[in-house]
This record gives C-alpha cells, sequence and structure tokens, in this order.
C-alpha cells in the first residue's frame, strides 16, 4: 500500500522564507555588533600591551620614549619613532635587531635602499577596525633629506593606528610622549590616572603620515613629531604656522569629535578619533585602557597636559 506524498504549496515556501529572511535581518545587526566589539576589545588589547611596554622601557631606562629621535641630535637611529623604541619590550627582539642593523648600514633610512622595517607592518600598532594597518601601502613622496637635492621616491610603508600624547599644546612639550624627550613618570604630577599617555587616530587616506618606522612631524623635518607620532589636543594646524595658510581645514585647534568619513579635504588627520563610533580608545599613564566618548572633548586637553593642576571629571 503507498502513501500520497503532499509537496509544499507555493505559498508555504513563500512564508518559511519570509520567516528566515526576517530571522536574518535580526541577526545581522546583532553579528555585527558583536564583531564591533570584538574588533574594539582587540583594540584596547594592543594599547594595554603599548602601555606595559612603555612602562617596562621607562623602568629599564628611567623616562618614558620620546616619540622619536630627532635627526639633529647624535643618535644611531635617527626619526625612529616610539613604537620601535618600545618594540624590544613588545617580545619583538628580532625587529628591534633588524633596526638596529640597517641603521649601522645607513642612517637613512630609505636611501640608497629603503630599511626592511619601514614596510613590515606590526600587529599591536594595528587596529583591527582599519584593517589597512594590517598591511603595508606603495606610497611616492618628495624626500627632502635626501642628499645633495630632494628626491622622489616610492616606497612600501606600514602604518600605526595610534599616537602619543604631546599634550595639549604639543609646541610647549606638556603631555608625555614628547620629541627627544627623557621624562620619567614622575614628572607626572596630575596623577597617572588622569593623564593621557596614547590614543587612536587612523591614518589619513592620503597616507601622507601615520606611518609605523619613522617621522619627523607635520612641519617637516625640523618638526617635532606632530600629526607622525604625537598630537597635541590644542594643536593649530601645523600648515599654519609653516607656511602662513591653513587650507580648508581651518585654523584649528580641532576639536575631539566624530569626524566625517571619506571627507574632501580629510580633516581628521588633525585630532584623535577612531572608527569604532562614539569615541576612541585612550592608554592613560597608569597603564589602563579606557575608551572615551566624544562627550570628553571639554577635559581632553586637562587630560593632554602631565602637570597642569587641573580636577578632571571623566564623563
Amino acid at each position: 500500500m503507498t502513501r500520497d506524498r503532499r509537496a509544499f504549496s507555493l505559498v508555504e515556501v513563500l512564508v518559511v522564507l519570509s520567516v528566515i529572511g526576517v530571522l536574518l535581518a535580526l541577526l545581522l545587526p546583532a553579528v555585527q555588533k558583536v564583531r564591533s566589539t570584538a574588533r574594539r576589545m582587540a583594540c584596547q588589547s594592543n594599547l594595554r600591551q603599548i602601555a606595559i611596554a612603555t612602562h617596562n622601557y621607562e623602568s629599564t631606562l628611567g623616562h618614558l620614549p620620546p616619540a622619536f629621535r630627532h635627526r639633529a641630535f647624535e643618535t644611531p637611529d635617527p626619526n625612529v619613532q616610539w613604537p620601535l623604541l618600545i618594540a624590544p619590550h613588545l617580545e619583538l627582539d628580532s625587529h628591534a635587531r633588524m633596526v638596529t642593523e640597517d641603521f649601522r648600514k645607513s642612517q637613512d633610512p630609505f636611501l640608497p635602499t629603503p630599511h626592511r622595517g619601514v614596510s613590515i607592518p606590526l600587529k599591536a600598532f594595528s587596529c583591527p577596525s582599519d584593517p589597512r594597518t594590517a598591511v603595508a601601502w606603495e606610497y611616492s613622496f618628495v624626500y627632502t633629506l635626501a642628499r645633495p637635492h630632494p628626491t622622489m621616491i616610492t616606497v612600501k610603508l606600514a602604518l600605526n593606528s595610534y599616537l602619543g600624547n604631546g599634550g595639549a599644546h604639543s609646541k610647549l612639550r606638556d603631555g608625555v610622549i614628547v620629541a627627544d624627550g627623557r621624562m620619567p613618570l614622575l614628572h607626572v604630577q596630575d596623577g597617572t590616572s588622569n593623564t593621557l599617555m596614547f590614543g587612536e587616530r587612523p591614518p589619513p587616506a592620503n597616507l601622507w603620515i601615520g606611518w609605523l618606522y619613522v617621522g619627523w612631524g607635520a612641519t617637516g623635518p625640523n618638526g617635532n613629531g606632530e600629526l607622525a607620532s604625537v598630537i597635541g589636543v590644542l594643536d593649530p594646524n601645523p600648515f599654519l604656522v609653516r607656511y602662513g595658510n591653513s587650507g580648508p581645514c581651518g585654523p584649528g585647534p580641532f576639536p575631539y569629535r566624530e569626524p566625517v568619513l571619506n571627507a574632501t579635504p580629510d580633516c581628521a588627520m588633525f585630532q584623535y578619533w577612531s572608527l569604532h563610533g562614539g569615541g576612541a580608545n585612550f592608554a592613560f599613564a597608569d597603564g589602563s585602557v579606557r575608551f572615551l566618548s566624544y562627550s570628553a572633548d571639554p577635559v581632553l586637553p586637562a587630560l593632554a597636559t602631565r602637570a597642569g593642576g587641573e580636577v578632571v571629571e571623566i564623563p
């Protein structure tokens, strides 16, 4: 005896597909939120490792790492920025040795051939929310430090998601990560839990700054690291300072706020911000890491100074 089998009707199939579609529509935002949270936590973990490495650097050498070692000073590795200086304390000893070897061969990181480390991304300085920082990018620019004349060069550059705290005003060196600095933690008189050490700033789309290996600042070879390795939260537009013309972004200072993504011009390069939405992660001088919403803009200058004597309540 055979039993007839009834197939699904068109209406039943459509109902099932509609239910599945509704479930997927409800599930997708949840999945995206979980992924976004995971990326933000991974970014916080990076900053925590960076803060611990910076403390180990300070314990070993007696001072915090400088933003970079300026070419004008007698140094074996001119213009190397703070990420490479703390690399040995991030279990990147082999990378640090490679940097030392290449600088022994040539103190110029780009000529006659680029140093190997120029194009090697380091996971500790790559925020997962910005996949650009996980790979090297080809970039062409006029290298003004080339001898005897400025030279157009093309290199692959590794990028950095984080900047040191140069203070409220990086020119005044009132932060904790400053050019050629030799500052011990004891000089952080406002309290290490109330003083910024590092924060997020994705490199701009034109890759003009945000390099991992070397840098000298937005104002050229005589700069103090601003926008390249550090930022001051009340800094004016460096173009205005150097050239007398601030361009389309205005004279500054630039508030801590949600930027317009993919905007032209890319004025977000002048401020802390992140791709997490709503704010950015910051490492404080005590080693803690906190996510500060953009509503913290009014207190950010007080958090940036190491000895301003301000009373700060973080929102």
